[in-house]
This record gives C-alpha cells, sequence and structure tokens, in this order.
C-alpha cells in the first residue's frame, strides 16, 4: 500500500482517512479502513499490484512499498491477484521461516496486527528508506508513514518541535530519531517493533533488529564484493520484470543511469525519461545513452520556476521535516502517465552506498572534480551548531542531538560514523524524499537500494568506494557500450580517475573560465536552477507573503520577523527549507487552502 495509519485507539469511522487524503493537494488515492476491538486502520491504496491489506479472522498484513520476495516468484507484479504478494509474506512469517535481511529487498514496511492476542508488529526495511512514526503516550499507540498525517490523526497538528524545524532548516534533515513534531519519533531501521494492547494500555513489548550495519570484512578483496554487488543488482532486475513486457527508466547524463540502462533486459519495452529547464548537455548525453541501449528518449521540459510553484503540493506529498525539493516526478507524472508503467527505474543512492558521498574528504577534492579523493580523519558532524537567526537554547538542542546521533553511529561504525551518520536510517539522506514522492505517484524501483548493495556498501571499508574503485569493478561491463560517451561533468565514466586525469581536467578548467567570463549563459544542470528562482519577482512575492504573526512558533516568528527569508547567511537551499517550513506550520494552523496552491496549479 501507499500509507497506513494505525491506532491503538477505536477512532470514528472517516478520521483517519481524512488525514490519509490530505496527503495528495490533487486526486487524493483511495483509503480502506478497519476497525476492532484493537483499534483502527487506515491503508491507502498501493501503486504496486499484490500488496493490497489482508484480513482473516485472526490477523491483519498490510504492506507498503513495493518489496522484491526472494522466498518467493514476483511475477503477481503484473497478475490478477491484488493479495497475492501481501499473502505470501503473512504465510511466510506465520511459518517462522522469515529473515527480514534476506527474503525481502528494497524498501518496504509491513504492519501485521494479531486480532486475537492484540498484538501489533511493524517491520522495517534495512536502512528505513520508508519511515515509521511512532506516537506513544499511555493507553494510546499510534503509528503511520507519514509525519503530518500521523500528528493530524492523534490532534499534534500544530504541536511543532521548534528545535527540529531549526535543525531541517540548518541541515536539510531532522535528525533520528526526532521529527518535526514534539510527541512524535522515528522508529527504528532493520528492526521489528512489537506492541501487545493490553486493558486500554499500549505496552511497549519489545525492538528486536535483525541486522546492522557494522564494520565487518567477509570480502577478502574489492573484485570479490563487485562480483556479489553485480550479481545481486542482476538478480534484483531479472526478479522484478520477470513477467513484465513495459517499463520505464529516469535517465541522465551520468554513469548510474547508464548502467542501469544497459542492465536492463532488451526483451522488455523500455522508455528513458528526463526532465530539464531546457535541451542541455546533460539532455544531449542522456539521448545517446538511451539510442545506445535501444530505449524510446522521452525528454521533457519544466518552467525555471517549477520548483517554486510545486512547493505546496509536494511539501504534502513528503511532509514536514523532509525537503519538498527532491519531487522531481511531481507534475511529470500526469504528464506521461507514470503509473501506467508496470516499473519505474531509477538510480538513486548509487552515489551514497557505492561511492562514498558522505564521506569526509579533502576540501580541494569536493571543488576540483578531477582531483583523487581519500578519507581523512576525524569528523565534523559533532560541532556546534551556529546561526545568528536562532535561539541559542535551540542550537544547542539541535547539537545534543546530533552528537547523540553520532555515538549511536560510531558504537556500530567506529571508523566511517562520519560517513554512516548521513546514512542510518537514510531518513539523514537529504534527497530521500525523492523515494517518498515516488513511490505515492508511481511504481517506484530503486536498483541501488536492493539489499546486495545496502550489504555490499556496508561490508567495504570508504577506501574500496571513493574514487569509484567499487562501482567500477562491479560495472565496468555495462559500460563498456558507451565507454566513450562522456559523462555529464567531463569524463569518461569506464576509465579511472587516473586515466580521466587529463581531459577531465582540462575539460573542467575550460568550463570554469567560460563561467567566470559569463560565456556560458545557459543553464546546464539537472534540477532547479536556484540563483534564478531566488532572483525571480514571484520568489519575492513568496517570501512576502509569509507573515510572522501567522506562525504559532516563537523562533520561527522571530527569524521571519528578522528577514529571515532574505537572510544572504542563509544559503538558496536553507532558505526554501524556511519557505516549506512556513508553508507547513501556516498550513497546520488554518487547515484551507491558500493562494499557494492556487499558484501550483496554474504552472502545473
Amino acid at each position: 500500500m501507499s500509507d497506513f495509519l494505525f491506532s491503538s485507539k477505536r477512532l470514528p469511522a472517516g478520521r483517519l482517512t481524512e488525514e490519509l487524503e490530505s496527503i495528495y493537494l490533487e486526486d487524493p488515492i483511495p483509503v480502506r479502513e478497519y476497525h476492532g476491538d484493537w483499534g483502527s486502520l487506515a491503508v491507502s491504496s498501493s501503486r504496486y499490484t499484490g500488496f493490497a491489506p489482508v484480513e482473516s479472522g485472526t490477523h491483519l498484513c498490510v504492506v507498503i512499498g513495493g518489496p522484491v520476495l526472494y522466498f518467493h516468484d514476483n511475477r503477481f507484479l503484473t497478475g490478477n491477484d491484488d493479495q497475492a504478494g501481501t499473502k505470501a509474506i503473512l504465510a511466510h512469517w506465520k511459518r517462522g521461516a522469515v529473515d527480514w535481511s534476506e527474503d525481502l529487498s528494497g524498501p518496504f514496511v509491513i504492519l501485521i496486527i494479531d486480532k486475537l492476542t492484540h498484538r501489533v508488529t511493524c517491520i522495517t526495511d534495512l536502512m528505513m528508506f520508508i519511515p515509521v512514526y511512532r506516537f506513544q503516550r499511555k493507553p494510546w499507540l499510534a503509528l503511520g508513514t507519514h509525519v503530518d498525517a500521523l500528528a493530524g490523526a492523534c490532534g499534534l497538528e500544530t504541536n511543532f518541535d521548534e528545535a527540529s524545524l531549526v535543525d531541517f532548516i540548518l541541515h536539510d534533515v531532522v535528525t533520528f530519531p526526532y521529527t518535526a513534531y514534539r510527541q512524535i519519533r522515528q522508529c527504528h531501521p532493520a528492526t521489528l517493533h512489537v506492541f501487545r494492547l493490553r486493558q486500554g494500555a499500549a505496552l511497549h513489548l519489545e525492538r528486536v533488529p535483525y541486522w546492522q550495519p557494522v564494520e565487518t570484512a567477509p570480502f577478502r578483496h574489492l573484485g570479490e564484493a563487485a562480483e556479489a554487488l553485480r550479481d545481486g543488482l542482476e538478480g534484483y532486475i531479472e526478479r522484478v520484470t520477470d513477467s513484465m513486457g513495459r517499463v520505464a527508466q529516469f535517465i541522465s547524463g551520468g554513469e548510474d543511469s547508464r548502467v542501469l540502462a544497459a542492465m536492463l533486459p532488451k526483451r522488455l519495452e523500455r522508455d528513458s525519461l528526463i526532465f530539464l529547464n531546457s535541451m542541455t548537455r546533460e539532455g544531449r548525453i542522456a539521448a545517446k545513452v538511451a539510442a545506445a541501449s535501444e530505449s524510446r528518449f522521452l525528454p521533457d521540459y519544466r518552467d525555471e520556476l517549477h520548483y517554486l510553484f510545486i512547493l505546496p503540493e509536494a511539501s504534502r506529498l513528503v511532509g514536514s521535516g523532509h525537503q519538498y525539493i527532491h519531487a522531481h516526478a511531481l507534475g511529470f507524472h500526469g504528464r506521461h502517465g507514470l503509473a501506467d508503467y508496470e516499473a519505474v527505474f531509477g538510480g538513486y543512492v548509487s552515489d551514497t552506498l557505492l561511492k562514498s558521498r558522505s564521506a569526509r574528504k579533502p576540501p580541494l577534492a569536493r571543488f576540483f572534480s578531477f582531483l583523487p579523493q581519500w578519507p581523512l580523519p576525524g569528523e565534523t558532524r559533532t560541532q556546534p551548531v551556529r546561526s545568528r537567526l536562532f535561539p541559542a537554547h535551540l542550537l544547542r538542542e539541535v547539537t545534543r542531538r546530533r552528537r547523540e546521533h553520532f555515538h549511536e553511529v560510531s558504537a556500530m561504525r567506529p571508523q566511517s560514523a562520519h560517513e554512516w551518520f548521513a546514512l542510518w536510517p537514510m531518513t539523514m539522506r537529504l534527497g530521500i524524499s525523492n523515494l517518498y514522492s515516488n513511490r505515492r505517484l508511481f511504481r517506484s524501483y530503486e536498483v541501488f537500494m536492493a539489499k546486495e548493495a545496502v550489504k555490499v556498501s556496508a561490508a567495504c571499508p570508504t577506501r574500496w568506494k571513493l574514487n569509484r574503485k567499487l562501482f567500477l569493478a562491479a560495472f565496468a561491463p555495462y559500460l563498456k557500450q558507451t565507454r566513450f560517451l562522456l559523462h555529464a561533468d567531463g569524463r569518461l565514466p569506464a576509465f579511472p580517475w587516473w586515466v580521466n586525469f587529463p581531459l577531465h581536467a582540462t575539460i573542467w578548467g575550460g568550463r570554469e573560465l567560460a563561467r567566470r567570463l559569463r560565456l556560458q549563459r545557459r543553464y546546464q544542470g539537472s534540477w532547479a536552477d536556484w540563483k534564478t528562482v531566488a532572483a525571480s519577482p514571484e520568489w519575492e512575492v513568496a517570501q512576502d507573503a509569509v507573515k510572522p504573526e501567522h506562525l504559532c512558533l516563537p523562533a520561527l516568528r522571530a527569524a521571519v520577523s528578522a528577514g529571515a527569508l532574505k537572510e544572504p547567511g542563509l544559503s538558496i537551499i536553507q532558505r526554501a527549507n524556511l519557505l516549506q517550513t512556513c508553508y507547513l506550520v501556516d498550513r497546520a494552523r488554518t487547515h484551507r487552502k491558500e493562494n499557494w496552491q492556487e499558484t501550483s496549479a496554474r504552472a502545473l
């Protein structure tokens, strides 16, 4: 299913449905409710075939997302039995034979309610790609997969956590396990959360991790890890596409999407989509990759202010404390009928998991992309958080939370805590809201979220992943066909950094000179041109529309009154975070559609 809300307290019919429908600004999807002496449950329809809820006399089972089964075939993904996948998972669980770390792959949440014993079991995926949020106050337990919907169901829609909002504005995420709301916490990744409801009280029975990304060394050498990674992703794709005939993928001028394009079976009808501001260098390369893989190339173009116009709809879709700006397919999903494809593949988190994007590296290597990378010792995650816009007590609290999270991660991964601070769980990854949006709109499959990618990433030292060593060792065969086609950043992805160095440095230097001399006028990026957005009259209007008196939080009200939305000390992205936060806080207060929504509808 797409989302669920569970309450151990029985609620009036339609109450939970109202909250799940509020996730969508337009075209809410159908919601089904269940009620009993164990409480109330609402589930919105799934984009994935085969994962409808299953109810028997003894159990209720809900599957969120589209997990790929390894203990059973996945032909139900294109079948006529809309409960086949859920039935298989529930039966496997009842037999006591399930290994959650091996039997399911990709993003998922499983909720099982034993109606006779009043035991509620919630299982999260390896990295908590799909988060679960928890409200627990005796005698009430409530769980949900959308933080704002859960807050609304519990009457907490204005009970925001100011420290969390400051954290989000400054760091793009809310530090685990906190959320945008004071009384709501994130559940844990790769964990069975088991609750027993007894005599009106919701008792937390146990929390059992079934996997952790501890620093181990199961691979003797890089080649062995690369082989396990390649075999794992090939198997994942084959399991997904076994019964399919027509799929799509997101394509770009990079290396992850060209690997994916080469891995997808040629027997499929394949469409390659890219969304740009205009036909740029990125788009021209993507067209050549699509041609090499014999797929149909479908470019589309957005208004240069698209990412401003989608703020209301995208913010509601991904939820408070998650960046709306990564809802890249929103608006295009309807135009291209993405929900009609049997699968839409993406290549997200490859950089994160397989190339150690979040590792601590020399600053020069970040600026001069042609230089080699190596891991630096130490960490910077626990440094005091500073900002002149927000009260000192809130900054101290954010610092405390970040240090607390760092120490928990470092207990599992002492050598790579700086990197895994931003990975464990995946709610710490700023772009993960891309998945939150996509999975609610169409059948999204992110290949690099397969369990093999996660486990190989956890098992490999950072030095194996930097400079794309692991990636090249695993996927060189799939880069062969496009080995002489430049990456959008000016290198040849099929070759290591030392082969690319002369070419990459020359192209980088030429482009940088053209930029400084203002000879390159057309924006060449993949996503929003935030400089153009921030310089537009519409951005100014959006900022001026935020009224401090409409913000119920003292720190937020004071910051906006002091001109934080135009503060040069904040980056453009931080100001976008602030604008998103103001919209959601004001929406929670008013419970009515604002002029924002009218602007969004006109734009889309």
